[in-house]
């Protein structure tokens, strides 16, 4: 696994000696020294590596606690006990230096720790792009470590709730009686309502709205700017009970109701038609999304959702999928702003390393919600991220560390929403072509679970002592045929 450009090189360096996403002022000043020529990436890492910083990091560690440290700082995961071993002993013989190992680890790296590397360093270089020196955290978190549970999703929107700035209400219940939240924020003119969750097995998007209800309350420019000219209101986790029986799963529960659906088996994505309208007591979540884009009239309707693992035209995985309504009956001005939403939100994510939207392969279904609340006259659009095919190896009891892989998709949604938000509060969404969104690459094949991650191996370093053929498949690296002759 090569590092792909400069940035990437030095978030690598700061993560593998100091633990943490650079700062600003050191990533500009250490990729002037690069892209200027003044020093090679050899002495760049020498730099760090060397750094009063880095020695006195590294001087509390042995061996084994570095390859620790390592893993986790790059792959965002705990080692087995054979890699800590394999890599230990080649440090503490000789065969491997200290500052040699952060090099070799990346490039023995299996596929699953490749993404996760590239992962957290999208996620690194972002936030060091966008903090400024004196806001920067040493502890900023660059990963999603945890999934809230529905008890702790309350908990957080009433400590949300304390902000002056939001407002949180009970709109309703589910069918197992757990209540449904809506937070709001802003008193402008121009409204976005933002939906999560009506799968119960698609978490990450009630992940990124918490964070974007956390940034509306802040005391940041762009925040006051979003309050006093947007009205936003945000629905997170609407299947609460789909969701709780996906956490059974996971704790290895068999034979309970498909998470996707309410606990009445109910397609709850598949009730919005306003011609055939739905029994509220067979699906009250949907029913209270309905009485509150009723109230609320929203310019824009988002709906958040995950989805299986796919391709790009291009081959390349794709991270999120968009579609506007299309159902033929709607309005075709709401169809050509929720188009301009898209070409918003596509430019929004222009600047982030971890992003790679396609356009997603709609349908004219009256009863989804990006068609049906299309016929009763908003505006709508449909994200579908990926993520949804891990969380069902999670369900299956496969053993997978998702947590750099899912802070790298939540923040794609953070960008993607501040930056319609943006766009809808200065008026520039409706200057941009609508034609644009149909540029956006189409969604190509699906990739398995295992087609990602069961073969797909980098090389180990070839020019080490082999490793035994039984260790190099516990450790997930391909070895060169040559080895095994």
């Amino acid at each position: 696994m090569g590092l792909q450009n400069n940035a990437e090189i030095v978030q690598s360096l700061y993560l593998a000696y100091l633990g943490r996403a650079a700062d600003p002022e050191g990533l500009i000043y250490w990729l002037g020294q690069l892209e200027e020529e003044r020093a090679s990436a050899n002495q760049v890492k020498q730099a760090i590596a060397n750094s009063s910083e880095a020695t006195a990091h590294l001087a509390l560690l042995d061996s084994d606690d570095y390859v620790r440290s390592l893993y986790h700082h790059y792959f965002e995961r705990e080692p087995g006990s054979l890699e800590v071993n394999y890599w230990a002993e080649r440090l503490e013989s000789g065969n491997l230096a200290w500052d040699e190992l952060p090099d070799c680890m990346v490039d023995a790296a299996c596929a699953q720790d490749q993404e996760a590397l590239r992962a957290k360093l999208s996620v690194a270089n972002y936030y060091s792009q966008h903090v400024t020196q004196n806001d920067y955290d040493i502890k900023q978190p660059l990963a999603l470590d945890h999934l809230q549970s529905n008890e702790e999703l309350y908990a957080t929107l009433g400590r949300l709730a304390e902000h002056e700035a939001i407002t949180l209400e009970q709109v309703g219940e589910s069918v197992e009686g757990m209540p449904l939240y809506s937070a709001v924020v802003g008193t402008g003119p121009k409204t976005l309502m933002i939906v999560t969750q009506q799968h119960g097995d698609e978490p990450l998007g009630t992940e990124a709205v918490l964070g974007l209800l956390e940034y509306l309350a802040g005391e940041s420019a762009g925040a006051q700017t979003l309050r006093e000219t947007m009205t936003i209101v945000v629905m997170p986790r609407v299947n609460p009970d789909g969701f709780a029986r996906w956490q059974e799963q996971v704790a290895g529960s068999e034979g309970v109701l498909d998470p996707r659906y309410n606990s009445n088996g109910i397609e709850l994505n598949g009730t919005y038609d306003p011609n055939q309208p739905y029994d509220p007591d067979l699906a009250p979540e949907s029913a209270a999304v309905r009485q509150q884009v009723a109230h609320y009239r929203p310019d824009l309707f988002l709906d958040i959702h995950n989805q299986n693992t796919y391709r790009s035209e291009d081959g390349s995985l794709a991270t999120l999928s968009i579609m506007w309504p299309t159902n033929e009956n709607i309005d075709p001005a709401l169809i050509e702003f929720s188009q301009r939403a898209a070409v918003a939100i596509d430019q929004a994510l222009g600047e982030y390393d971890h992003d790679n939207l396609t356009r997603y392969p709609g349908n004219d279904v009256p009863g989804i919600s990006r068609n049906g609340l299309g016929l009763d006259g908003t505006a709508t659009l449909l994200l579908e991220q990926r993520g949804l095919q891990e969380m069902d190896q999670l369900a299956q009891g496969t053993e997978l560390d998702f947590s750099a892989l899912a802070g790298a998709l939540t923040l794609e949604l953070w960008i993607g929403m501040v930056g319609i938000a943006e766009a809808m509060s200065t008026g520039s969404v409706d200057t941009l072509d609508p034609l644009l969104a149909l540029q956006i690459p189409e969604r190509a094949e699906a990739v398995s679970f295992e087609a990602l991650y069961g073969s797909d191996q980098l090389l180990a370093f070839a020019e080490q002592s082999p490793m035994m053929l039984e260790e190099t498949q516990l450790l997930g690296i391909q070895q060169d045929e040559a080895w095994l002759i």
